[in-house]
């Protein structure tokens, strides 16, 4: 575990100092390129962590035995994954040698995102960290490459342009079908809720929740393979409710803190996002396995966070609320800064603790050669 709080700790540490006070970009692209490599080294030098490490590698091992033809024969609906492996596999590339270039491609992806959109990079690094997006991206890797598009597609959400959407969304969905699933955030995360609206999506959602069984039974015919199987298996079972307890708390503070957000259309889309990681949280309570399409609206958190210190912080006393300030990081600037900041380690805390995605503790390629017998 050493390895993940020193990290946390210099990442932190360094952004702040460095980029927290001058928001240069040159400062944030050094700083983020260094980010970029720590995180690259984490993830590829890593062995035997993440709940599919091996199943990737034995992957990796069949497909480069097929020819393109079967690839698009069995894994006709999402064969990316599979094309890059048998590429790769061509190449005479192991399978760490993959895993490398996987892993650059989604840290390049999601740091290029940090350093287009968020206001605060420091901030945005230490949440991707604790809010375990670099734990996801260790374990489900077609499905983070899935989310790495959605990541892509995010300007042309914001700016309302659905075909580079739609583009992009299914390039990603080839990778791992669940964006797919994800394509009306496009719609729902650009809504502006009235309470009537509001009420009846919660009514919904309850509705969902109370007979989401015998639904499943309807449609998972209609659903591929790999997705109507699930039922009854591993991961069908329910998590208790203390996993929805963070996604609220997470949830709540964007709303309570939204008016920070000074971009109105910024402020439409950070709110219903968290509102929609809340409630495909909850479903987990029922079957885990939905928790990965929780994932899609909770990236937005990496620029959320950041966007409501940067509003605290710059425009705090142009905002009517209780605890109204002066610009600058006045006291209760501070206070919501250190809520956040709390809100982070308390996630990974758990996380670490419930063993997230089996990447806690860290082993690394070097502690396999270690433990191997002479």
């Amino acid at each position: 575990m050493a390895i993940y709080y020193l990290t946390i700790s210099f990442l932190t540490g360094t952004g702040y100092f460095f980029t927290g006070k001058k928001q240069g970009r040159r400062a944030a692209f050094c700083y983020l390129a260094v980010s970029f490599l720590a995180f690259a080294f984490l993830a590829s030098f890593r062995y035997g962590i993440g709940f599919d490490y091996f199943s990737y590698q034995n992957i990796y091992g069949m497909v480069s035995q097929w020819h393109f033809g079967n690839i698009f024969h069995n894994i006709w609906n999402e064969p990316a994954f599979y094309l890059a492996c048998k590429i790769f596999s061509m190449a005479g590339c192991p399978f760490p040698v993959f895993l490398i270039f996987v892993n650059m491609f989604l840290m390049a992806v999601s740091m290029q995102f940090i350093y287009r959109f968020s206001k605060l990079p420091w901030a945005s690094v230490y949440l991707y960290i604790t809010l375990q997006f670099l734990a996801y991206q260790m374990n489900l890797i077609r499905q983070s490459l899935a989310v790495a598009f959605f990541i892509l597609a995010y300007p042309y959400l914001k700016e309302r342009k659905i075909l580079p959407y739609t583009l992009l969304v299914f390039l990603g969905g080839m990778f791992h079908n669940s964006l797919l699933f994800a394509y009306p955030l496009y719609f729902l995360l650009t809504w502006e809720y009235s309470r009537k609206m509001l009420g009846l999506l919660l009514a919904a959602t309850l509705f969902g929740y109370l007979f989401f069984d015998p639904m499943f039974a309807v449609i998972s015919p209609m659903l591929p393979a790999r997705y109507a199987k699930y039922s009854g298996g591993y991961f069908w079972s329910g998590n208790g409710f203390l996993y929805v307890v963070l996604p609220a708390l997470y949830g709540g503070s964007i709303y309570l803190f939204r008016e920070y957000i000074r971009d109105k259309r910024l402020r439409t889309i950070f709110t219903n996002s968290a509102l929609f990681q809340f409630l495909i949280n909850v479903f987990i309570t029922k079957h885990f396995i939905l928790e990965r399409f929780a994932i899609y609206p909770f990236v937005f958190s990496l620029l959320a966070i950041p966007e409501i210190l940067w509003g605290c912080r710059e425009h705090g006393g142009n905002i009517t609320l209780p605890w109204k300030k002066e610009g600058g990081w006045a006291p209760c600037c501070r206070l919501v800064l250190l809520w956040f900041l709390v809100l982070g380690g308390v996630w990974f805390c758990f996380a670490a603790s419930e063993g997230f995605h089996r990447v806690y503790p860290y082993v690394s390629l070097l502690d396999k050669s270690l433990s191997e017998p002479e």
